[in-house]
């Protein structure tokens, strides 16, 4: 079964691949998060929600990025 699951990188690149790659799109969704809050016509309590929401799938998105490297090291052992 090992023969139809053969990995093109290594699963060090993998992990940290996708650890960047998580941390930049947290910047991202909290870059235009802001923006896009600062363009709407909100009240404040919508306002305090909206930066509380896009706060939360920032921060979701960098804890992603702290856990990958650990799945990668629970991964390796566990395939063969």
């Amino acid at each position: 079964m090992s023969h139809f699951f053969k990995s093109i990188t290594s699963h060090s690149f993998d992990a940290k691949f996708g650890q960047v790659g998580s941390w930049l799109a947290a910047i991202v969704v909290l870059g235009m998060g802001m923006y896009k809050l600062t363009k709407l016509p909100l009240s404040e309590t919508e306002l305090f929600f909206g930066v509380l929401l896009v706060f939360t799938v920032s921060l979701l998105m960098v804890l992603i990025g702290l856990i990958l490297p650990l799945t990668q090291r629970k991964g390796v052992d566990s395939i063969d």
